[in-house]
């Protein structure tokens, strides 16, 4: 019995220590407060690779200001100098007026499927839509879950309205989010807005301005997206904390923690808008021809994909699920067009879907409130269509797995 007993407790410890070692390392920095840099577990399998002149895939997930030709260029072209042996490309991963609530779901088809070795994550500017730790630790599990061996690294570009807090030493809502999941999977992160704000502070840079001033960098004309001097300055930020991370952490798989939200978007996917089912009504949107759908084809191509439309109310779209919550790209223009959605045959939710930037008809995407895990049924009944114009539907948001 007393055999028994050690050798019991000899597999308990034994099985403690093989989790203990499977688990990631947590962090304890301060995620109310701003550091440029906080390295982590680091980018080992990355840095092993680029040194050994293998060939290397960098991945770059993000809205406009990644979308641009700025920083990611520019750090690629960075990543290549410093090291010249390898073959190194870009997965360019950007849509314009996303975050990493639509990036959860396109991220398998736009940048896993492609076999990344690092990903840049940068979505702290579009943070909102009331699904950010989920979406944002739905991401890396994704991830981890494709190969545990890509590295990721979380890079926080900066909008004016963030600079007195960055300035005072302080991260912002979306901020805290993202350096929560961090902390818990050891995700290196590079803060760009902390030089920029302490820049400004000091006086030798303007953060917004039409025109030119001497002596002076003018970092961007409208607030958000920087000139190209402002890329230059993301990409020298993003290069020395390369360089002082190279040395750290040991190559290999990263180890999945247990997830800090059980909810989260692990499982978020799109579907085809043909793929629902669609009442009479609606119309097969000719992608290359349709004035609106190509108003803003870069934009709207990256979060509808193809599209259908409809000009009259009552026609409806019904999609089956396992999951938690739905959702729809779009294209609001002109006049509001009125949305009603069912889950269940409950109570009913009105989305009045507007225009928000003129003149440009941009694409975007809602969502749907969260449900209860399982199996649901919603119907989206279109109640409205002003005179002479029509509804866009295109990507169903997908939360969980879809059921045809």
């Amino acid at each position: 019995m007393k055999n028994s007993v050690c050798v019991n407790a000899s597999l308990i410890i034994a099985l403690i220590m093989i989790v203990t070692n499977l688990s990631a390392a947590t962090y304890s920095h301060d995620i109310k407060t701003v550091d440029e840099f906080r390295v982590r577990d680091g980018l080992p399998n990355f840095f092993e690779k680029a040194r050994a002149g293998g060939t290397v895939r960098i991945a770059y997930l993000g809205g406009s200001i990644t979308a641009a030709h700025g920083w990611r260029p520019k750090t690629l072209a960075w990543f290549k100098a410093r090291y010249p042996k390898a073959t190194i490309s870009e997965i360019n991963a950007a849509i314009s007026g996303t975050g990493s609530d639509y990036g959860a779901c396109r991220i398998n088809g736009d940048v896993l499927a492609q076999e990344p070795d690092l990903i840049f994550l940068e979505c702290r500017v579009n943070g909102g839509g009331g699904f950010e730790q989920k979406s944002v630790e739905g991401i890396v599990r994704q991830i981890w879950k494709h190969n545990p061996k890509i590295d990721i690294c979380f890079v926080y570009t900066v909008g004016q309205w963030m600079l007195k807090d960055l300035q005072a030493g302080k991260n912002v809502w979306f901020g805290d989010i993202l350096e929560k999941v961090a902390n818990s999977y050891g995700i290196s992160s590079i803060d760009l807005g902390v030089e920029v704000a302490a820049r400004e502070k000091a006086g030798t840079l303007v953060f917004k301005s039409d025109m030119p001033i001497d002596g002076k960098m003018v970092f961007s004309k409208d607030g958000v997206h920087p000139s190209d001097t402002g890329h230059d300055l993301y990409c020298e930020i993003v290069g020395r904390s390369m360089v002082k991370m190279e040395g750290t952490g040991k190559a290999g798989a990263h180890a999945i923690p247990m997830p800090m939200d059980a909810t989260n978007w692990e499982t978020a996917t799109l579907l085809p808008i043909n793929k629902a089912v669609l009442s009479e009504g609606w119309t097969p949107v000719d992608v290359e021809t349709d004035d609106v759908y190509t108003d803003d084809k870069g934009r709207t191509h990256g979060m509808l994909r193809g599209a259908v439309k409809c000009n009259k109310a009552g026609a409806t779209i019904t999609v089956k699920w396992n999951g938690t919550t739905l959702g729809m790209s779009d294209i609001p223009y002109g006049e509001p067009r009125v949305i009603e959605a069912t889950v269940d045959g409950g109570t009913p939710v009105t989305m009045k879907r507007e225009q928000k930037e003129k003149p440009r008809k941009h694409s975007r995407f809602w969502y749907l409130p969260e449900q209860p895990a399982g199996e649901h049924t919603a119907v989206f009944t279109v109640k409205h269509v002003p005179e002479g114009s029509w509804f866009y539907a295109g990507q169903i948001l997908v939360i969980g797995k879809p059921i045809r």
